[in-house]
């Protein structure tokens, strides 16, 4: 995977993947007309003058140009992904990337929503402000929604994990499947109790050999506890920290809580325990939580043997993480 400022030459391929996209779906949702007005607007010309302004992103897949992005200011427009990769997060991976630029300078994003990104859009946090209006060939009326997403203020912190966590943070683990993603075969079986949860920290030290190498810690705001994860030493120098048992309350997930959870953990993790490199581990049909990663700084460890688990009679492979203290 590989996701970057858009260069000249990709104007092609991103007028491709915008006009393909727009001929598939848009027709279950829109008049032809209509249809026909967004293909005209999302012309080869008007993509190469965001890509000179340096305002079109590009994701790619084994070398292929699969989804792109654009934002004029705090104006987010032009989010495609091909239809046969749509379904697998990358249209999520685009707009989180797309936000992080825009938070750097601004309080809010803005877009001009289509019929079938409503949902998404909606999900993430954005809320419908305006309508506006297109008038197409034929007297045909387009109305659009005009939403927008406020970023909040740091709302997250950190502590460490207490017993009566336990209870909350397994609520959100709903089937075995869900389990074995969280904590491969460190449990037993599903469902856990509050009581197999606090004995492995409590009682075992989380599987660790000497006290002072396991840090399980919990984030909460105000309206309680969000998100869990573990943090081990896995080297007699403690300069490598191992993240694990991430997870973020499931009502609560595609709103950045796990993003910024892993950015208080890093902090904590390079500032306080004064760690050199973080590592993790994320199977690879947990893509969702890649992404997450990623958002949060980390990257994939170029390994020449792949690491497979046995998980519920299959072989799950597992992608290494890493992220490294800079300062």
């Amino acid at each position: 995977m590989e996701y970057r400022l858009a260069k000249p030459e990709d104007a092609k391929y991103i007028y491709k993947i915008v006009q393909e996209t727009i001929k598939e779906v848009y027709p279950k949702y829109y008049l032809a007309e209509i249809v026909d007005m967004f293909c005209e607007f999302h012309n080869e010309e008007n993509i190469s003058k965001d890509i000179e302004n340096g305002n079109v992103y590009v994701l790619f897949k084994s070398d292929e140009i699969i989804g792109t992005g654009t934002i004029n200011g705090n104006h987010i427009t032009r989010v495609y992904v091909l239809p046969e990769y749509q379904g697998n997060g990358f249209g999520t991976y685009i707009m989180e990337q797309l936000e992080n630029v825009i938070e750097k300078k601004y309080a809010k994003a803005e877009i001009d929503a289509s019929l079938p990104a409503c949902k998404m859009y909606y999900n993430r946090g954005y809320r419908t402000i305006d309508h506006g209006i297109w008038k197409c060939a034929g007297d045909v009326i387009q109305i659009y929604e005009i939403m927008e997403k406020v970023f909040p203020a740091k709302r997250l912190r950190l502590r460490p994990y207490k017993s009566c966590d336990a209870k909350t943070i397994i609520s959100w683990i709903k089937d075995e499947i869900s389990l074995r993603k969280w904590s491969s075969d460190r449990y037993e079986s599903f469902p856990i109790t509050e009581d197999d949860m606090n004995r492995k920290y409590m009682d075992c030290n989380g599987d660790c050999i000497d006290r002072d190498n396991f840090y399980p810690m919990t984030a909460f705001d105000d309206s309680g506890i969000v998100g869990h994860l573990i943090m081990r030493f896995t080297d007699e120098e403690k300069q490598t920290l191992r993240f694990g048992f991430v997870i973020v309350d499931d009502s609560k997930r595609g709103k950045g809580y796990g993003k910024e959870m892993l950015l208080l953990a890093t902090k904590y993790a390079f500032e306080i325990l004064k760690a050199q490199k973080v590592t993790l581990g994320v199977f690879e049909n947990n893509s969702s939580a890649w992404y997450c990663y990623k958002s949060a700084g980390f990257k994939d460890v170029s390994s020449e043997s792949e690491v497979y688990y046995d998980v519920s009679g299959e072989k799950w492979k597992c992608i290494e993480m890493v992220q490294y203290n800079c300062k």
